[in-house]
């Protein structure tokens, strides 16, 4: 089974027994339904297991629609068309209004649950399993590698999370508290480290293409210990990511049909056209409201909107603004509109929701970007060879069309840090960095409340650090009812 094409498989509704961190997101099948104790058994239901879990992450409560809304949304990069009462809940996200009750937050919280869910299952009998050595190691890795990332996701959008390793019953998971940000980073760091060893370099079956590899985990690894600043650590370990490379046209990542290259270290695949679909809403939400394009009409929301901020934000001459984004766009046949949107998903559905661009999680310029940072944390250097801070940060520069950065322009620590974080933003734009790009550097209070003066003329909400996390869903605080152990974020 390809997995790009993996769907919601049959045996997802014999695992639907694994709890999240609460009932309210549980679904028990009828009793007559196996448990994962009795599904798993052969190589063929561990790899249904594992596909699972890759699909959670396509799921629109998870990186098919509601991601980019607490991600880039949050952020300076892309706004809603209507803050108004037509944008409802997307527009709290945007102007830091949001509730307890949004169910954006409800769905990205839940649907990484369940995604954890899946491959802890995986890994509570993979050790037991009756299958080759050789497809142990690769399950494992991937579940563990998977169960890093959503927590990667979690701890930075909510602070302290339940940390659930293991399946629980429904009444376990009552008893769940939010662990300390600590102990959920040391978890995710194990098991990327863990997950590392286990995965192989790269796949030699093309139906494996796009599965996470060691590069993938020690890659995101190395992402890991930049956020926690263990700059040694991540210079270490990214200096191990081999074997990628930047594409030569900038463009030419975000083709559909070029959804793994040479420069994706991991990457989550739809499928448009299959029925249950394996779509995702890019295309829908980020197109304008009349949309002609390759001859044919279409209706978005427009959401997701690049600001007029992040236009300005790219130097005259770069090739990534006009593959990233556009200003105008076609009503009909002959006549433009101005309008920002998002150039980066255009790949029409079959229907609503089922457009069939992957989404690239971490590429090689992403990782050239944190090598050129942590190298300069441990140690401002005026050096500019290949394997240097100031080689890393113009690699990337050159691809996008743009002259080197020199130490006459960036002289110091403060300036070249600077520097990656600007490189970063138009780099990595629509991605789902930003926001946590913001929180990281420290600069997240101070320039989003200057944007919501300078984009939208606002002076209010006075941002606080608090507002540098997610409040845990109100459903999550009611169910548990333990002030002590599940509080509310501030």
């Amino acid at each position: 089974m390809q997995l790009n094409i993996t769907k919601a498989i049959a045996g997802l509704s014999l695992v639907t027994v694994i709890t999240s961190c609460s009932k309210n997101f549980i679904n028990l099948p009828p009793v007559s339904n196996q448990t994962t104790a009795t599904f798993f058994k052969t190589t063929s239901d561990f790899q249904q297991g594992v596909n699972a879990i890759y699909d959670g992450l396509q799921n629109t409560r998870s990186y098919g629609k509601s991601a980019y809304y607490l991600m880039e949304v949050r952020s300076d990069n892309t706004d809603i068309l209507d803050r108004g009462a037509l944008g409802g809940v997307a527009s709290q996200i945007d102007l830091f209004t949001e509730t307890t009750t949004n169910p954006f937050l409800t769905d990205v919280y839940a649907g990484a649950y369940l995604t954890i869910s899946r491959a802890n299952a995986v890994l509570d009998q993979i050790d037991a399993a009756a299958i080759p050595d050789s497809s142990k190691k690769q399950f494992r890795g991937e579940a563990l590698f998977l169960r890093a990332f959503v927590y990667f996701d979690l701890v930075r959008l909510y602070g302290k999370v339940p940390l659930v390793t293991r399946v629980e019953t429904t009444t376990e998971s009552l008893n769940d508290k939010r662990n300390e940000v600590t102990e959920v980073y040391a978890q995710i760091e194990k098991d990327l480290q863990s997950a590392a060893t286990l995965l192989p370099a790269v796949y030699t079956n093309v139906n494996d293409y796009g599965r996470v590899t060691a590069g993938s985990a020690n890659g995101l690894l190395g992402k890991v210990y930049v956020t926690e600043k263990k700059w040694n650590d991540a210079a270490t370990v990214l200096k191990n990511v081999n074997g990628y490379t930047l594409l030569a046209d900038y463009a030419a990542l975000y083709n559909p049909a070029a959804g793994l290259n040479a420069e994706v270290l991991f990457t989550i695949r739809f499928k448009k056209g299959l029925n249950p679909s394996e779509g995702n809403y890019y295309f829908t939400d980020m197109v304008p409201f009349s949309f002609y394009y390759n001859g044919v009409a279409y209706g978005g929301s427009n959401n997701n909107r690049p600001t007029h901020d992040i236009v300005s934000a790219y130097e005259a001459g770069d090739k990534r603004l006009i593959a990233s984004l556009d200003t105008v766009s076609y009503k009909n046949a002959t006549t433009t509109q101005p309008g920002n949107y998002v150039k980066k998903y255009l790949d029409p559905p079959g229907a609503t929701g089922d457009g069939g661009s992957s989404f690239p999680v971490l590429r090689y310029a992403d990782i050239l970007l944190l090598q050129a940072e942590a190298l300069n944390e441990q140690a401002y250097s005026a050096a500019t060879g290949a394997n240097t801070a100031f080689g890393f940060l113009n690699q990337v520069r050159r691809r996008a069309g743009l002259a080197d950065k020199t130490p006459a322009e960036l002289p110091n620590q403060a300036s070249f840090r600077d520097a990656v974080f600007a490189e970063r933003r138009v780099e990595l734009a629509f991605e789902n960095n930003r926001w946590f790009d913001l929180v990281r550097y420290s600069k997240g209070l101070a320039i989003m409340q200057a944007h919501l003066k300078n984009e939208y003329n606002l002076t209010t909400p006075a941002l606080t650090p608090a507002r540098l996390l997610f409040p845990i869903p109100q459903s999550e605080i009611d169910i548990h009812n333990d002030p002590a152990n599940f509080p509310q974020n501030p």
